[in-house]
């Protein structure tokens, strides 16, 4: 469910820069969803199951929650990082 919102808010949020940079909003919208989705599948195919198995040892509260949560912030911060190198190699052109 949270994973869907920041997908949906990273949408909205490349679809205005687009906009005000004269770029196409919906595929741009679209690339910062593709982006997103997948961070995360890297996150959780690379990082994942290591974090799971120290997880499912130790019966700790933080990697649980790291294991549940940590690949939305990952992803997030993927879609942000490229957003402003796209639009920071824009303003230099």
């Amino acid at each position: 469910m949270l994973s869907s919102i920041a997908a949906m808010l990273i949408a909205v949020w490349f679809y205005y820069t687009a906009q005000r940079s004269g770029r196409p909003a919906i595929m741009w919208a679209v690339s910062g969803v593709v982006v997103y989705f997948l961070a995360a599948l890297i996150w959780t195919l690379l990082v994942t199951p290591g974090i799971k198995d120290l997880a499912s040892h130790g019966q700790n509260s933080v990697l649980v929650f790291i294991v549940r949560y940590a690949y939305i912030l990952f992803a997030a911060v993927c879609a942000i990082l490229l957003n402003g190198w796209l639009n920071k190699a824009d303003r230099t052109e």
